[in-house]
């Protein structure tokens, strides 16, 4: 079947400079140096040269992904001027490792194309044909956790296949292969530049069957363009800047070895000799994965199916988006053990194991201060427990997030909707369960209102510590972020109103303790179970005085006087619970930058 035509995308870049400044100097280094060049559709383009050169920086520009001190003109075509019709497939190949490589490809499927562009049994059909032509037929159902280095590389240009794009990036796409799956993945992207499509590629040593593959071979050398032109040229370019390679030997190897300085510093005139444009010469070729789906028929070859192309395609709007993303998060969380299952069982364990340890201490004037004391063991287990997951997930989710975002899947603002209300449900699950536990074993006030109330404050806490852990996460990250986590929980630990009584603060200390959610929590709690003209609690007959049998002695001790104060606590959790995320959402933002 003959591929499918669409408009072609030149990228044209001329006088591209890209000025950084050097770490913890006031020096300024060029990356590049006012570099030019084409890369024309149908061709397949590999950018080359030695480590430094300037390779990652000129394909990071290009496709958008940094920005900085960048000066130049970059052109994608005659109607666009910019990248957004480009896909950049990174070096990682980051997928969430909870799904199999179909569901990937069908959520990738919906969140990048609207139903109304292509009904969802089409968008099967044109998965089905991109993971025959990509030879992924026999992993659909295979997780992503599970999948070869060879197959994680062809499902991240399958995620980016499914809307057609017309220009292609892919950053060192070869690393980590081996020899066969490196000349695969070669030929399966030449196959690709069918359509006019344009493909661009950094690759650091290609071997000598590779490196013919290519179309078009683009060199840096120390931010200046070297060489620029066929595969087959190399020999020639070679010697007339006086340089014989030798016979067998890979071109490609001895031209990065040339550009090394490894024969002599050949620079100045390789930079000259690279702005002939003889040196070029084009092979393209007409192959197609869409085209397959231009035209197909069923079992009993009377349905088929049209091919789409990029004019027809609209994305879904943002609210079906975080629909979409509400699923995932869910599969996702229901998927992961250690999230859900162990945090349960963990929940489930330590209620139990406080609740024998405590005892009775809910109804015994005798241990009212342990009592007390149990409260403020809860809420750190809970703001722990619940702070750290943050802390590490969204750091490492950061990667796959800006892989996703940039290629256009959705918004970063209905990502960070589909955590929050997906995440909600489940601290509010797993705080009831802990609190309930908690309350029930420990003997508190059978009333209602009291019990309500207990399991409000777990939960607020909950929702709040799960603020506080992303917002420390994005701009902390894994490493620093465990370390303030755990320092921040022992300052509000401190300022909590339990190992110092805040009657005993003084007035600026006290000021200071606002600052601490725990207080709020910790304070919550004991007006909850110790006010509202609570009756006098039991003393064992072996004890001889008891001194908290009265409540109100425990309030003034402790400096808790203001009974009416339990919503004014509640709704400092909900503003601190509101401050975290709104400032983590723009950490997050600027994380992905």
């Amino acid at each position: 079947m003959s591929g499918i035509k669409q408009k072609r995308v030149d990228i044209t870049f001329k006088n591209l400079t890209y000025i950084v400044s050097v770490p913890k100097t006031k020096a300024k280094k060029k990356i590049l140096n006012n570099v030019y060049g084409q890369f024309k559709s149908g061709e397949l383009n590999a950018i080359m040269g030695p480590s430094g050169a300037g390779k990652s920086s000129l394909m990071n520009i290009l496709t958008g992904f940094i920005r900085g001190d960048i000066s130049g003109d970059i052109s994608f075509g005659a109607e666009l001027k910019n990248s957004k019709v480009c896909c950049y497939i990174l070096q990682d190949d980051l997928f969430f490792p909870w799904f199999t490589v179909e569901e990937v490809m069908l959520l990738a499927a919906t969140l990048k194309i609207s139903n109304k562009s292509l009904p969802f049994e089409e968008k099967k059909t044109l998965i089905d044909d991109i993971l025959k032509s990509l030879h992924l037929s026999n992993a659909r159902n295979t997780k992503c956790a599970k999948l070869s280095g060879g197959q994680k590389k062809r499902l991240s240009i399958a995620l980016e296949l499914v809307d057609n794009p017309r220009v292609i990036f892919l950053d060192e796409p070869t690393t980590g292969l081996d020899a066969s799956s490196s000349m695969d993945l070669i030929r399966l992207l030449k196959d690709l530049c069918s359509e006019d499509r344009t493909i661009v590629c950094t690759i650091h040593q290609p071997s000598a069957s590779i490196y013919e593959l290519f179309g078009h071979i683009y060199v840096l050398n120390k931010g200046m363009c070297v060489y620029q032109g066929s595969p087959k040229n190399t020999v020639p370019y070679l010697q007339s800047v006086g340089v014989e390679c030798p016979a067998y030997h890979n071109p490609a190897d001895i031209l990065l070895e040339v550009t090394n300085g490894e024969y002599g510093d050949y620079t100045k005139a390789m930079v000259e000799a690279a702005k002939d444009t003889k040196w070029r010469r084009y092979d393209l070729e007409s192959n197609s994965i869409h085209s397959k789906i231009k035209e197909r028929s069923d079992h009993n070859g009377t349905k088929k199916i049209k091919s789409y192309q990029n004019n027809h395609i609209y994305p879904p709007d943002e609210l079906f988006r975080l629909w979409v993303l509400l699923g995932r998060c869910y599969v996702q969380f229901y998927r992961d053990w250690t999230a859900t299952h162990l945090r349960l069982i963990a929940h489930i364990c330590c209620g139990i194991l406080m609740g024998l340890l405590y005892g009775d201490s809910g109804i015994n004037a005798s241990k009212t201060i342990s009592n007390t004391g149990l409260f403020l063991v809860t809420i750190v287990y809970l703001w722990y427990t619940t702070s750290m997951p943050g802390v590490l997930r969204f750091p490492m989710e950061i990667a796959t997030i800006r892989k996703e975002t940039f290629n256009k899947w959705y918004n970063i603002r209905t990502y960070y909707m589909a955590t929050l209300i997906t995440s909600i449900p489940m601290h509010i699950i797993y705080s009831m369960i802990f609190g309930s536990i908690i309350y029930f074993s420990t003997y508190q006030p059978y009333e209602i209102d009291r019990y309500g109330k207990f399991i409000l404050v777990h939960i607020m806490t909950t929702i709040a510590a799960d603020g506080f852990g992303i917002l420390i996460g994005t701009f902390a990250g894994p490493v620093n972020g465990t370390f303030l986590g755990a320092v921040l929980c022992c300052f509000m630990l401190i300022y909590s109103g339990f190992f110092i009584f805040f009657a005993h603060m003084s007035i600026f200390m006290r000021t200071i303790s606002y600052l601490s959610p725990q207080r709020f929590a910790f304070e919550s709690i004991v007006l909850t179970l110790y006010g509202d003209n609570r009756s006098n609690m039991i003393c064992p007959d072996e004890e001889i005085y008891c001194h908290f049998k009265n409540p109100k002695m425990l309030l003034s001790t402790l400096g808790v006087t203001d009974e009416s104060s339990y919503g004014f606590n509640i709704l400092m959790l909900i503003i601190q619970f509101a401050i975290f995320r709104l400032v983590a959402f723009f950490g997050l933002k600027r994380a992905l930058k």
